[in-house]
């Protein structure tokens, strides 16, 4: 697959950047509309679990909107790839019809240009957490930062795939996608620490069903650069490898499934 994608490096460069490019056109911030998404959410969040709420992240995490921001920035690439990945085929209907080039283009053209959004974001993000009162860098789980990053763009590629080809066919996937994300991000430790989720009794025989949802492992991964606690070393490391092996086994099914049912998209879309 890559291979035959790489044979088309110069268009899959120009829709990138026209992805990225009409994104922020006629808009005020422009790309700051990247982390300004984030903290906007990052602010309510901290009102209501860390204020009104008197949230767990507020009594055991030090600086809570920092944490929140750690997690909601993964969160908002993965989100925003999906929602956007949904429409990849159907939305460029007229290219499809007619220009011949693998259509798989169109998914990783929304992956790569949400992580062009993603990656200043996110070492900005970085640097304020670096210069934040009573947070210490991991470097050991710093270490851990390239592989977490390869490991969710593998996964959210390999979801982009399947909701990319299926809404061609069923116009009610966008819908049920954007339900299903709404509901997922709870599932996973943005707004609360996982080991919050370890910890509760009431839950603790239901924590290996909680693990099963890789989109947790993954943030853990980012918590634990200044939330040692939090991170991939107190995650049973069953379950990470289980991770990269679901990974890998999805994108290459979501694959076979795309290219199965990319032979009809022309005459369907």
């Amino acid at each position: 697959m890559f291979a035959d994608i790489m044979k088309y490096k110069e268009l899959l460069y120009f829709l990138v950047h026209k992805e990225v490019r009409i994104r922020y056109r006629n808009s005020l911030f422009g790309f700051l509309w990247t982390l300004l998404e984030p903290i906007g959410l990052m602010l309510i969040y901290t009102i209501v679990f860390g204020v009104i709420l008197d949230g767990a992240g507020k009594n055991h995490l030090e600086a809570y909107p920092v944490f929140i921001l750690i997690g909601l920035i993964p969160w908002t690439f993965f989100n925003n790839t999906i929602r956007r990945g949904t429409r990849a085929l159907s939305g460029n209907s007229s290219l499809i019809k007619k220009v011949y080039f693998p259509r798989e283009i169109f998914p990783i053209t929304i992956l790569l240009a949400n992580l062009v959004n993603f990656v200043p974001a996110f070492l900005l993000v970085l640097v304020v957490g670096i210069f934040t009162p009573n947070l210490h860098l991991q470097f050991a789980q710093l270490l851990w930062l390239p592989g977490v990053i390869i490991l969710q763009c593998l996964f959210t590629l390999a979801c982009t795939f399947l909701v990319a080809v299926l809404n061609v066919y069923y116009r009610d996937v966008e819908f049920i996608v954007n339900l299903l994300l709404r509901g997922w991000m709870y599932l996973c430790p943005i707004i609360y620490p996982i080991s919050r989720v370890m910890e509760t009794k009431e839950i603790q025989e239901f924590t290996w069903l909680y693990f099963f949802n890789p989109m947790a492992i993954i943030i853990s991964g980012y918590h634990g650069i200044f939330y040692p606690e939090e991170g991939l070393n107190h995650i049973p490391p069953s379950m990470i490898i289980y991770v990269i092996i679901l990974t890998f086994f999805l994108l290459g099914v979501f694959w076979l499934i795309f290219k199965r049912l990319n032979r009809r998209v022309g005459e369907v879309i």
